[in-house]
């Protein structure tokens, strides 16, 4: 069976950008009252899947100037109307002629039209984000296609090819992949300079000749377990580029929830081209109180170890730190919440710095809820830092009129451009005309070494519909 599902379509011009979403109906699962029409004159179970589609079209207008020159020097801007239109579509528990609800289908694309002339964008460009076919055959499932992997050692990853694996009750599971990696889109774009390269030199503006697809591959393979109280993975992934390997990691994941009011856990990301560790982290939360929560973490980074080892901008990334700290959140009272953090870190050649933050958070009504945000942060780095203070305020006024305002302002310890603040001001204001439109006006102004004046403002119309035919049997 088939039935709709509720789907949207939002008008949203902007100032100085316009922008067009519009959603067509999703199909998802059968309202209540189909289910129980009858299937068939022997009442045997209907067949049922699920589909859902979705579209967006986005249409904006606004001026941009890339590049700019140095010392301020004037650029030639140019005017923009791109248009761009999101497609997904994905399909559940469909029947393969063996097997019944063991088929799972994912697609989703783009793909944009750029009207105005540009030196910098194609006429019409766009991308397959995900096309793949899963089959589920009990223990073991295989999906082929193009799709993503993320977390462990892969980090995320996008790739053209197979990817398989297997569970059982005891909560044992495995799972290993492999293909051809997507290549980054803008990789033979005009203008892009790819450093690092194995011929050490930029690319000129002029097309350079294409990437061998069979150069940018990827595998990899995970196995682990999970169980209601502890769970854990091993991970490796490695991949290559045109220049030879861009990262091959070895990736650990643990969690615990040994109790109900306690959980602990630890990440770790070997990169082993170096064998040294870009990425541990370990942290433990507890509800210490009925009224309290209290959270401690110990990490080490090394930014560079995350890039490509291809890459030249690996050797200009910030130095690698170890940083350990806490959180805490204490209800006080039914409308006062209090909330803070705090970390101190260890830059390897640039000694130590630290970061926390103090708030307050007050909220009132059930009916028309006020909730208000009173916040402190500060920052301290080898080079510069800043103190920054944030207050939001959320209220509800009726049924149809909501509205929120956000005032954020910073100040650095050592001026930036000749600015020793910034300062940032947004609010939001909706009316919902009837149960199924929506209206909302918004609008920001900020300030900083940057630009001394950023004004936006945004116009949005959400029209929500709900169609429920019968549902049908296939």
């Amino acid at each position: 069976m088939v039935s709709y599902r509720r789907g949207r379509v939002a008008i949203a011009p902007f100032f100085p950008a316009l922008s067009l979403l519009a959603a067509v109906p999703a199909l998802a699962q059968e309202p209540a009252a189909a289910k129980t029409a009858p299937s068939s004159a022997s009442d045997a179970p209907a067949d049922r899947y699920v589909l859902t589609a979705r579209s967006e079209s986005h249409l904006q207008f606004f001026q941009r100037a890339l590049l700019p020159g140095p010392n301020g020097a004037i650029v030639t801007d140019e005017t923009a109307i791109p248009f761009t239109e999101y497609v997904t579509v994905d399909a559940r528990d469909v029947d393969a002629p063996w097997q019944r609800d063991s088929i799972d289908v994912e697609f989703a694309a783009w793909g944009q039209l750029w009207p105005t002339s540009s030196d910098y964008e194609r006429p019409f460009d766009g991308d397959v984000q995900v096309a793949s076919i899963r089959f589920d055959g009990g223990p073991a499932w295989v999906r082929l296609g193009r799709q993503q992997v993320a977390g462990g050692a892969a980090r995320f990853a996008r790739f053209d090819g197979v990817m398989v694996g297997a569970g059982q009750s005891l909560g044992f599971f495995a799972e290993g992949y492999g293909g051809y990696g997507v290549l980054p889109r803008w990789n033979e774009q005009p203008g892009y300079h790819h450093l690092g390269s194995a011929e050490g030199e930029l690319i000129d503006d002029d097309v350079g000749a294409p990437q061998e697809r069979g150069s940018n591959w990827l595998a990899g393979a995970r196995a682990g377990y999970t169980m209601a109280r502890l769970s854990g993975s091993v991970s490796f992934h490695e991949q290559h580029e045109t220049g030879g390997l861009e990262r091959r990691n070895l990736g650990l994941d643990v969690g615990a929830h040994p109790f109900d009011a306690g959980s602990m856990g630890a990440r770790a990301l070997l990169e082993l081209d170096s064998m040294r560790l870009a990425n541990l982290r370990a942290w433990i939360d507890t509800h210490a109180a009925q009224s309290l929560d209290l959270g401690a973490e110990v990490s080490h980074s090394e930014p560079a170890l995350l890039l490509s080892r291809q890459s030249v901008l690996s050797v200009f990334t910030t130095d690698g730190y170890d940083e350990f700290g806490g959180t805490f959140a204490l209800r006080m009272l039914g409308w006062l919440r209090l909330e803070g953090n705090g970390f101190v870190q260890d830059f390897e050649d640039s000694g130590p710095g630290a970061r926390g933050e103090l708030a307050a958070r007050l909220a009132s009504g059930r009916l028309f809820p006020t909730m208000v945000r009173v916040a402190y942060a500060r920052v301290i780095a080898p080079e510069n830092g800043y103190h920054s203070v944030r207050v939001s305020l959320s209220r509800t006024f009726s049924r149809r009129v909501r509205s929120t305002l956000e005032a954020y302002g910073y100040f650095y310890d050592q001026p930036i451009l000749d600015y020793s603040t910034s300062s940032v001001f947004s609010a939001t204001l909706s009316y919902r005309v009837s149960d199924p439109f929506e209206l909302l006006w918004g609008g920001s102004l900020a300030s900083s070494p940057y630009a001394a004046v950023d004004a936006q403002t945004l116009l949005r119309a959400v029209y929500e519909f709900d169609a429920s035919p019968m549902a049908r049997q296939r």
